[in-house]
């Protein structure tokens, strides 16, 4: 149990240290971030609407039709993307936005719903709701916003993991 513990704590400590490397990396390309994204969103709705669409055509068996179309919708829609990547990438940024908007809209009323209000929730609530409108007032800063909150995610994230993994090296060498 030991070994597997000590194990553990250096994936954990490595993994922590991919993580607050790619991080930076994201933070100090968000350009490149942004870019890399489109272009895998691209290939994944190529690929995943050419193998529904394709798998629907040949087995004509239950919602065969829907399939389809939802393949062929998908396979159109990742040429778009490759054609227009500003117009895709406003998109994506539109569907964030809208998502933080709604999101932080039902955080506060979950907040208030309770006999005691749920200051926290609120609060995160307000925030959510604040950026999802900061993104569709300024959406160049808002994507720059977003890429840089994602790498600054997963740098804080890799820290815990690493200072977890020293943790758990702690552990194990005091069960001996």
């Amino acid at each position: 149990m030991d070994n597997q513990i000590k194990e553990a704590a250096w994936a954990l400590s490595v993994y922590g240290a991919f993580s607050v490397v790619f991080g930076l990396l994201i933070m100090a390309w968000p350009g490149i971030t942004l870019q890399a994204f489109l272009i895998v969103l691209g290939i994944y709705l190529l690929a995943s609407g050419a193998v529904l669409a394709v798998g629907s055509l040949i087995n004509r068996h239950g919602h065969w039709v829907f399939g389809s179309l939802i393949g062929l919708i998908s396979v159109v829609a990742g040429l778009y993307v490759f054609s227009h990547p500003a117009i895709s990438a406003l998109a994506v940024l539109s569907l964030v936005a809208i998502w933080a908007v709604v999101v932080g809209v039902l955080q506060i009323a979950a907040g208030f719903s309770t006999k005691k209000t749920s200051w926290l929730l609120v609060v995160a609530g307000a925030v959510y709701t604040l950026f999802g409108f900061y993104i569709f007032a300024k959406p160049a800063q808002g994507a720059l916003a977003l890429i840089w909150l994602i790498g600054l995610s997963v740098v804080i994230s890799g820290v815990a993991l690493i200072v977890g993994g020293y943790e758990a090296n702690k552990l194990s060498k005091a069960k001996r």
